[in-house]
């Protein structure tokens, strides 16, 4: 901004004036009033041109002759803008100013400049640009609380052509509800930043995850891949040659994990990414969500993660209204097919071995199946998948068929055959009535009868006692 000082008087001025209006006045001027000013002088002393001056002053004649008109007549304050001190009818008043700046300090201090906006235009009925906020806040002395950091260069990957092509998958740790760390789970869309599942946790864990696809598949549908990192929820560590003989007798060729192979029944392909850099669309998202998501449920009330998760269903639409662009292309999802029970695809799937009485062990407690009311028949020492989630509870997949399960008290009772161990022990027994012990005769003689009459024979023979016969 310029200062130019000038004289008016009778002689200086061509216009009615006067002879005792001689006054000086300073004029506040920009570069480019001061240029037209003094060539709008130069043009009216005869030294240039219109044309000349219209070169220099990049303007058309017209526009050349209207300022030369202007200075001539009421000098030097032609060539300033007629608004210029002048207040605009659509102006911000000052009750409005410090009422903006009072919600901002004592009822959404956590908010920034641009949620801010929204809020009040939501819920306080204030319609005001996001320019003209930053510029009260910033004139009372307050700073947006989103810190901007430097941004590191990295290599660029273009957008996807069309939604569906490409879903990336994440959990971001963070104080959501102002207390410990939550896990929250998310997937968006590549091609058009289209949030399609939110889903809070305690943990990173794979029910969360599962959810989310669960809220992707139900609502535009089946994506052609997902881009996630390396966890090992999703991403199986074993190397692709270390796999063991049951998934090698299934026919796998590379190692699997509860979610990749949910995923591979669905027919999506898992893409691992090298970095977090590499999937950039949902890191930012997560950095939008911890400055705006953690107000509203401050706004909102929402203080446990049941009350959460029912909120963010509806609060998908409003983020996806807000942020999400448009595409290039149309949508490639794929819907389920009619008669698929989604809830027996996305499960977490573990083995176990049933025991005589169709039953088997899984978290400590004993389960049995079931099947029309009754213990299911079943082989001893069979193999057994059970099938448990949060929306099915706990089900066994055997030989084909899916089975309910039924819990027990405990352990069922098997029957066995136990040897019983003989008793060595001399006990006394009665003798039988014909025991040789038993009779008169024979008591203290080792023969009966017969062997009397047989022993006395011997005796009377001469053949026995003849010397000769030895």
């Amino acid at each position: 901004m310029c200062c130019y000082s000038a004289i008016l008087s009778p002689l200086s001025y061509s216009g009615k004036m006067s002879p005792i209006m001689i006054r000086e006045e300073i004029y506040h001027m920009t570069a480019i009033e001061m240029a037209r000013l003094i060539v709008a002088e130069r043009l009216i002393e005869g030294e240039i041109t219109v044309k000349g001056a219209a070169e220099v002053l990049k303007l058309s004649t017209r526009q050349v002759k209207r300022i030369k008109k202007g200075v001539r007549l009421i000098g030097p304050k032609a060539v300033i803008h007629g608004n210029r001190k002048r207040k605009p009818n659509n102006a911000v008043d000052d009750k409005a100013k410090d009422l903006v700046v009072e919600l901002k300090t004592k009822k959404y201090g956590g908010t920034n400049f641009s949620h801010f906006t929204e809020l009040l235009s939501e819920r306080e009925d204030i319609i005001i640009s996001q320019p003209t906020v930053h510029r009260i806040l910033r004139s009372a002395g307050l700073v947006s609380p989103k810190k901007k950091k430097k941004i590191r260069t990295h290599h660029y990957r273009k957008r996807k052509d069309c939604p569906g092509m490409m879903v990336q998958l994440d959990a971001s740790p963070y104080r959501w509800l102002g207390g410990e760390d939550l896990n929250l789970h998310g997937a968006i869309d590549d091609a058009s930043s289209t949030v399609l599942g939110l889903y809070l946790c305690k943990e990173e864990c794979l029910e969360g995850y599962f959810e989310v696809a669960r809220q992707m598949i139900k609502g535009p549908g089946i994506p052609v891949s997902t881009y996630n990192d390396k966890h090992t929820i999703l991403i199986s560590p074993k190397k692709k040659g270390k796999l063991n003989l049951e998934d090698r007798l299934e026919g796998k060729l590379e190692p699997c994990t509860q979610f990749s192979t949910a995923m591979e029944e669905l027919g999506i392909s898992m893409i691992p990414a090298g970095s977090a850099q590499a999937k950039g669309r949902i890191e930012r998202l997560w950095g939008t969500l911890q400055d705006r998501l953690v107000q509203e449920f401050i706004l909102n009330g929402i203080k446990d993660v049941e009350s959460a998760n029912k909120f963010m269903a509806t609060y998908i639409k409003k983020f996806n209204r807000r942020f999400s662009v448009v595409p290039k292309g149309e949508p490639v999802f794929r819907k389920l097919k009619k008669g698929i029970n989604l809830n027996y695809i996305l499960y977490r799937k573990i083995s176990r071995k049933l025991d005589g009485g169709s039953a088997f062990s899984f978290g400590k407690k004993y389960y049995q199946l079931i099947s029309a009311g009754k213990p299911a028949a079943t082989i001893p020492r069979s193999k057994i998948s059970v099938l448990t989630s949060s929306r099915i509870g706990i089900k066994a997949s055997y030989s084909g068929k899916v089975y309910s399960v039924a819990r027990l008290e405990a352990r069922p009772k098997v029957k066995s055959y136990v040897k019983v161990a003989k008793d060595r022990r001399l006990l006394p027994t009665k003798p039988a009535i014909n025991h040789p012990l038993k009779s008169s005769k024979s008591r203290g003689s080792k023969y009966d009868s017969r062997d009397e009459e047989l022993a006395l024979g011997l005796f009377n023979s001469t053949i026995a006692w003849d010397t000769d016969n030895y």
